[in-house]
């Protein structure tokens, strides 16, 4: 009787190919793999053995990124997801067309109405009702502005499986209702964003909207505010489309996205003085820390309480409208947290009008957090 059967023979012979396979990717690049150096950034005056810890991150996120086929098996694995017919069930996947798309904070199920929150919709409504209680003694006004998911918007987009998600009432349109029904103004960013003349509305590799749906939901936002004069022209600002930085989605990935990264300029006036100690409260991330941009020395006052959808934008544009200094601070002192902004922060700035901007699949108050410094409802 021989050692060994044939079959043992065969399936020995698969195992040591395997290994040797496995063996073999750690010395040969993948040839899905994006080559680039992220990762272990210090600050120029670091100390050299910070510098040096920074080096030895980069390489190691580049090992990670461009060997053991960590790039090409999740492209197998979505090519076998896409022929089963299958929803992807990581944190970033791919649409039709190759648009990515964010799917944390149940983004893909909200946005179809599979997920609704009652309790969580009528807290935030809560919410907005206090604040325009504790607005209104200073004549202030509140309008809210909701960015939402880019698959609330983009939907041609989606990946095929999402279609067989079944089509039901938002926590969006809840949150309009429940606004409208209190008395308080919004304005529905999914229908204006629709209306824009881009074929995608929202960036190819970020989650984030592009330069005209910036503006287009700017614009919005002021007339829902009862100030149509502080429009700014799409025309003028919006320009050509033009290389970007990588996208937040694209970096998640160890592989190149289907698409280059690009956006429409944005041309900004370079006016007004910014101050980084408007408000006291800090965010876990300096780039979220508040700011205030002062463009006269008369004028009504703006503050905007959003997140990474308007920072880098919003504050901006008032540059070319009457307002004389506009305010942002963060809904959250986290990235991904709750609606714990500090309002006496917000009170002392002494707003004219005050949006808040928080994006669509983050509203909800986490653990029922309210507001440092805002009466609680009844």
């Amino acid at each position: 009787m021989p050692l060994l059967l044939p079959s043992r023979r065969y399936m020995g012979a698969l195992v040591v190919g395997i290994v040797g396979l496995l063996l073999l990717s750690n010395l040969i690049p993948d040839p899905s793999g994006r080559f680039i150096w992220r990762g272990g950034q210090k600050a120029p005056d670091a100390p050299w053995y910070h510098q040096a810890h920074g080096a030895l991150q980069r390489l190691g996120f580049y090992l990670q990124d461009n060997f053991g086929f960590r790039a090409s098996l999740p492209l197998l694995r979505g090519e076998i997801r896409d022929w089963a017919g299958a929803p992807e069930t990581g944190p970033v996947y791919e649409g039709r067309n190759g648009q990515l798309f964010w799917a944390g904070q149940e983004a893909p199920a909200q946005s179809a109405g599979a997920l609704f929150r009652t309790e969580a919709v009528e807290r935030f409504a809560a919410l907005m009702t206090a604040l325009k209680r504790e607005l209104a003694p200073q004549g202030a006004e509140l309008v809210v502005a909701l960015p939402p998911n880019a698959q609330s918007v983009d939907v041609g987009e989606l990946p095929e499986w999402q279609d067989r998600l079944p089509q039901r009432r938002t926590e969006y349109s809840y949150i309009l209702d429940e606004l409208k029904t209190r008395g308080i103004v919004a304005v529905d960013l999914r229908d204006v964003l629709k209306a824009s003349p881009d074929p995608r509305k929202y960036l190819v590799n970020d989650s984030h909207w592009n330069n005209r749906s910036t503006v287009l939901a700017f614009n919005a936002t002021m007339r829902a505010a009862g100030h149509p004069d502080w429009q700014v022209s799409e025309a003028e600002l919006v320009g050509p489309m033009q290389p970007y930085p990588l996208g937040d989605l694209a970096r998640s990935l160890r592989r190149a996205p289907p698409h280059p990264d690009e956006n429409q300029a944005l041309h900004l006036k370079a006016v007004g003085t910014r101050s980084d100690q408007a408000f006291e409260t800090n965010h876990e991330s300096r780039l979220f820390n508040g700011f205030s941009i002062r463009y006269a020395e008369t004028g009504p006052r703006v503050l905007i309480i959003g997140d990474s959808y308007t920072v880098r934008s919003w504050p901006y544009l008032f540059a070319f409208t009457p307002v004389a200094e506009a305010g942002w601070m963060h809904f959250s002192q986290t990235t991904f947290g709750a609606c714990d902004f500090d309002f006496a922060q917000a009170r002392k700035f002494k707003p004219d009008l005050l949006i808040v901007a928080r994006a669509e699949r983050m509203f909800p108050c986490l653990e029922n957090a309210w507001p440092f410094n805002l009466p609680a409802p009844d």
